[in-house]
């Protein structure tokens, strides 16, 4: 047997430290050593919570199963881990001290098998691999954020456009993974509200929020597909903090209506996620008298976030996460975004347009909410496989249904920006799988200055809300990302830490 034995300190309360090391569906986001990390079954972790790593030994990966045996929160945790070539058992206890908590780790490894024989001459090599993986640990519970920057290379591809389109895949997804920093933050005490809560992307973004520790008010149309979202989420991450509001987005008044109930009941709003779409392959119009899908993409986002600004603006530091699409990279801002002359159809080019306005919508509403606090992004998804897209675009699914991510995959980007330190440094970017990327690549689309203006202008008139932003034109990203706000973004920077 060897036995490996570390000690290391973090800045962060006992409770925080021991719920982010104990889950083990974590120790790819700090283990070297470890390249693939899953929970078996979708539940709180606890007594008999069972993993499957896949551990690396130079050349080799050996899959390997670990069991929970001890679950003494927040002090202790012991799991067991068995593969075809080794059997180990780690210990892993935390001791609250001034400024943080002191985390024991012991590891306990035995070969199997012809495996065995090596050992003697495996104890060095493995010494450094415990120290590297328990000092990850440490930097991913202590690590400073830092202002994430676009990547000329990735600008460059996304410009070319058929190489950007490969990165909506699922391989796009894995590849972009491994560079992923550790999420290691605690959202307890903070309140999200997510559209779209009760399937897809929104279901799956309000899981992952809830199991950091928010407060989730899932948004949805249907009260029995709402609730049976509330249960199973709350079944599969052991938070019972979690509310229900019912309301149809593509009728104006409702989104009122939600609007008021949210301010009456929730008196700190942290996180608002506009993730609510609908892509309509017949024309349809609401009782109200506006299309349906023009209405529940765009004119439901502004109203609502227009409704909440001043609790957000209270509640600071904050965030809004507005969810678009790729598609809107091929369509531009004019006049047509709001319907225009009755005629052909064509669903996905709407939603296209929809989606490039409420990109538009992120960077107007960054110029004016991030001075003060709150924090404003756009993210696509990537093509991922959700029951919108299978109901509105089947034979695109058909075609591409290899080659699709999950609902998780593709709202991993939706929970990171509502829980990333790093993230509250800048603001008004468009995100794909945690990295920036350009908001238009081709000529005429990002929207002149005068269509910028006469497309605000026309929000107000047909929603009766103002807009209230102090410019229609965009300030440039590095305005958003310099010095002259700096204190108020290391606040916000920090508050999902606190």
């Amino acid at each position: 047997m060897i036995r490996l034995h570390e000690t290391v300190e973090v800045p962060r309360p006992i409770g925080e430290a021991f719920a982010y090391a104990s889950d083990f569906a974590n120790i790819e986001q700090w283990d070297p050593g470890v390249s693939g990390s899953v929970r078996l079954k979708d539940e709180p972790v606890g007594p008999g919570s069972r993993f499957r790593l896949d551990v690396d030994f130079g050349p080799f990966t050996t899959p390997m199963v670990y069991v929970v045996t001890l679950f003494e929160a927040p002090h202790r945790v012991v799991l067991e881990g068995q593969g075809d070539r080794i059997r180990a058992v780690d210990d892993i206890r935390f001791e609250g001290i001034p400024g943080g908590t002191r985390i024991d780790y012991t590891a306990d490894l035995t070969f199997l098998g012809p495996s065995s024989l090596a050992e003697p001459f495996l104890r060095s090599a493995l010494e450094g691999v415990g120290r590297r993986a328990v000092e990850g640990l440490k930097n991913a519970l202590s690590r400073e954020p830092k202002v994430p920057k676009a990547s000329l290379v990735t600008t460059a591809i996304d410009h070319l456009v058929l190489p950007g389109l490969l990165r909506f895949t699922r391989l796009g997804y894995r590849l972009r993974k491994g560079s992923f920093a550790p999420l290691a933050v605690s959202l307890r005490g903070r309140t999200a509200v997510v559209t779209g809560a009760t399937s897809g992307l929104g279901r799956a973004a309000a899981a992952g929020l809830a199991r950091l520790g928010a407060r989730v008010v899932l948004v949805g149309r249907d009260p029995r597909k709402a609730e049976r979202a509330r249960e199973e989420i709350r079944a599969a991450t052991g938070n019972a903090d979690l509310a229900v509001e019912v309301a149809d987005l593509s009728l104006l008044s409702e989104v009122r209506a939600l609007a008021r109930r949210l301010l009456a009941k929730e008196k700190a709003l942290h996180i608002l996620v506009n993730n609510a779409g609908i892509l309509e392959n017949e024309r349809r119009t609401t009782p109200e008298g506006l299309e349906v899908s023009l209405v529940t993409n765009l004119l439901a986002p502004y109203v609502l976030t227009r409704r909440l600004r001043t609790r957000l603006l209270a509640s600071a530091p904050a965030r809004v996460v507005n969810v678009v699409s790729g598609g809107m990279y091929l369509a531009g801002l004019g006049p047509a975004v709001f319907g225009g002359a009755e005629g052909a159809w064509d669903g996905t080019l709407a939603y296209a347009r929809h989606k490039r306005a409420l990109t538009v919508l992120t960077e107007l509403w960054s110029d004016e909410l991030f001075p003060h606090g709150v924090v404003v992004h756009a993210m696509h998804p990537g093509w991922a496989e959700t029951p919108g897209v299978v109901r509105s675009l089947p034979a695109f699914h058909r075609l591409t249904r290899p080659f699709l991510r999950n609902a998780e995959e593709g709202a991993d980007t939706i929970v990171w920006l509502a829980a990333a330190p790093e993230v509250a440094l800048s603001s008004g970017g468009l995100w794909l799988d945690r990295e920036r990327h350009p908001a238009a690549v081709l000529p005429g689309t990002a929207g002149s200055a005068e269509e910028r203006k006469r497309f605000v202008e026309e929000l107000e008139r047909m929603t009766g809300e103002p807009s209230r932003a102090p410019r229609a034109s965009r300030t440039s990203p590095k305005a958003r990302t310099g010095s002259r706000h700096a204190s108020r973004r290391r606040a916000a920077a920090s508050g999902v830490l606190a």
